[in-house]
């Protein structure tokens, strides 16, 4: 099977507070942090955001799709793998 085919059928995507879309690939993604109930005080997420993705490279992504949303595409994503 074609290498970018197997790759893109791995990737989820995601949607960033600002209205832009994100692809990550599910085997980068190390932790996720959802959203504290309101008043938000947690300065690594966006107002808008419902889920922090702590990625492999260091990185922070806040996106809007609640945490159990991102749970079950990471784990629709693992399925296709198989």
């Amino acid at each position: 099977m074609d290498f970018l085919l197997v790759a893109g059928l791995t990737m989820i995507l995601l949607h960033r507070a600002d209205g832009g879309e994100v692809a990550v690939a599910p085997a980068h993604v190390t932790g996720l942090h959802a959203k504290a109930p309101m008043p938000n005080t947690n300065k690594l997420s966006h107002p808008e955001g419902r889920c922090v993705l702590w990625l492999a490279d260091g990185r922070l992504l806040s996106v809007i799709e609640t945490c159990d949303v991102v749970k079950k595409l990471l784990g629709e994503a693992d399925d296709r793998t198989r």
